[in-house]
């Protein structure tokens, strides 16, 4: 009986018959990988990172596709549960060809050659087992994989890594891991074994505190700064003909890190998980504010790491940037720790919404900002509710005109703040997004397209407007929360809110390509960044610690390690004791 070691993704094909005709083959010989996966775009697909193929014989793999005559336009080889530019080939942009061996060159995304007619071993005929979810998947508390076999065999498997036997559990149920598992499956068809192995890993993911969630990337008012009691010199000059519409002159040298408020992550929003096709691309980053005895300043930083990772690529023009649609731009406010409002109308819809609810705020917000992406076009508002805790469009309290187009109070520049030397996303596309809840896989994308791809937007906001004084934001501060849309819904929000993935994997209703989140109903409830105020000294407690050598070092109140503290409220380790501390 010939033994054959497979170690397949759970991303396995379902229906593939062993007899399947079409099958081409990749040579190991160089990359000499433990095990080789697929991964193939077009109208047949897999998910990235693909699906792992089988072993023939030495460094000979073998892959037979589900259909005869597969759709498929470009296709790459890569190590099997590996990711990484080091673990892949480089893109094959043409169809594959029927029994056809492919070579791979080695290193990073080595060239990957057609080496012509395969003559040796032909693929062997297994029984393959899929599992639902595939392998590779991450969990925060449990999971439950089902498993599903083609053609029909009984399933052995083990659940510590060892390699099962006919003497092995059978499976007959789906199963439920609470911890990391590596499950391991073996069947036999016409005397051919095959084991599979399939990861599953419980991520360690850490919780919001009090609708904050701080991470080592997301940071709500990092290191204490509440941003800037300064004037900042907004220019904006508008361009009627344009796409644009209005541009800030000269919003890239107006801020730097000491007016941030809140730090973000690039990739955070829907289309990073499904309908990574989509374009334009509103993926809000960063958060900066500042104030003085008449204005409220705010500057958002938005990126560019989302893109058609199977077709178009990066984009090689301007289609990527907000303001090349007509979409809109939303800002929540908690300008009155008293005051709440749902952000819906009289008539029952949310703002700008005809048909429904989708973004509704329970999070303490009062006020909200809907603008559109091009500054200037459009009858962009202040939105208050009225004694009824509804918005009302013919109540000029509740619905305040800002100024017209003619005097413009917000406009975009196209590149990144010089103060921004780090993009932090997560590292692939397609990603889980509990992913985002975890210090895990986020690597600094700054070096994904130049710096003039991203695009910053500013805006002059009256103070008279909001009904909020320079003394009432020194003293008490406000709250700005920003909302990225696409379509009608939340696709993203800075800082973080899980409403805007709990649907992200879901189809699109007028389309299966794209997410769900652009029309499902999005309570948010997380807290929003502050801008001024006075920092609160109640409870300051002094804590025994331990290690008396310690040398001095300096904590947010969130625990967050700070090198070179500014002016705010911090934790002080020093010799034995720590105490919070104001600087």
């Amino acid at each position: 009986m010939r033994f054959k070691f497979l170690t397949v993704a759970a991303a396995m094909m379902m229906g593939l018959s062993a007899q399947a005709a079409f099958t081409i083959y990749y040579d190991n010989s160089v990359t000499q990988w433990e095990s080789v996966g697929i991964h193939y775009w077009g109208d047949d697909s897999t998910e990235w990172p693909g699906v792992e193929i089988d072993h023939v014989d030495g460094d000979i793999w073998a892959y037979t596709f589900p259909e005869d005559n597969p759709k498929v336009n470009g296709f790459l080889f890569k190590h099997g549960s590996m990711t990484g530019d080091e673990y892949q080939t480089a893109d094959f942009p043409k169809a594959p060809t029927n029994n056809h061996i492919y070579k791979g060159a080695g290193g990073e995304k080595g060239k990957l050659t057609d080496a012509g007619v395969y003559e040796g071993e032909e693929a062997p005929t297994t029984a393959t087992v899929t599992a639902s979810p595939r392998s590779g998947a991450r969990f925060s508390n449990d999971i439950t994989v089902t498993l599903t076999v083609k053609p029909e065999t009984t399933i052995y498997y083990t659940l510590d890594g060892s390699i099962p036997t006919a003497a092995s559990a059978q499976y007959v149920s789906p199963l439920t891991f609470s911890e990391t598992t590596t499950l391991k499956t073996l069947t036999i068809l016409d005397g051919d074994e095959k084991v599979q192995t399939f990861l599953y890993s419980k991520r360690n993911a850490i919780a919001m505190k009090d609708g904050v969630l701080t991470t080592d990337y997301y940071k709500v008012n990092p290191d204490g700064k509440v941003g800037s009691n300064r004037t900042v010199d907004m220019k904006f000059t508008r361009y009627p003909n344009t796409n644009y519409q209005t541009l800030a002159d000269n919003a890239l040298s107006n801020w730097s890190e000491k007016d941030l408020i809140c730090q973000g992550v690039a990739r955070d929003i829907a289309s990073a998980f499904k309908g990574r096709h989509e374009y334009p691309v509103i993926d809000s980053y960063a958060i900066y504010g500042a104030y003085d005895a008449e204005n409220l300043y705010l500057g958002v930083q938005y990126v560019y790491a989302v893109y058609d990772e199977g077709g178009d690529g990066k984009s090689d023009n301007d289609r990527h940037r907000p303001w090349m649609m007509d979409g809109r731009l939303m800002i929540a406010f908690d300008l009155d720790p008293n005051k709440e409002f749902e952000g819906v109308l009289t008539n029952g819809n949310t703002i700008w919404d005809a048909d429904g609810q989708y973004n509704v705020m329970r999070n303490g917000t009062d006020c909200i900002w809907l603008g559109n992406t091009k500054p200037g076009v459009g009858n962009p508002a202040l939105f208050f509710p009225n004694a009824d805790g509804k918005a009302d469009y013919d109540d000029p309290a509740s619905c305040v005109a800002m100024p017209s187009s003619a005097d413009p109070y917000y406009g975009l520049a196209n590149g990144l703040l010089p103060d921004i030397d780090h993009i932090w996303g997560q590292k692939s596309l397609g990603y889980d997004p509990e992913e985002l809840t975890t210090n895990e896989g986020f690597v600094d994308l700054i070096n994904e397209v130049p710096r003039d791809k991203h695009t910053f937007y500013e805006w002059k906001f009256p103070l008279a407007k909001l009904g909020v004084t320079e003394q009432y934001i020194k003293e008490n501060g406000i709250g700005v929360m920003v909302i990225d849309t696409y379509g009608q819904g939340a696709t993203g929000a800075t800082p973080y809110d899980p409403c805007v993935f709990d649907n992200a994997a879901v189809s699109y209703s007028k389309d299966p390509s794209s997410s769900k989140e652009k029309e499902d109903l999005d309570i948010f409830t997380s807290r929003h960044a502050r801008l001024g105020g006075k920092i609160d000294l109640s409870g300051v407690e002094t804590v025994e610690i331990e290690d008396e050598n310690a040398t001095i070092e300096y904590f947010t109140i969130d625990g967050v390690r700070v090198n070179n503290p500014d002016k705010g409220l911090y934790i002080m380790r020093r010799g034995g004791k720590a105490s919070k501390i104001i600087l």
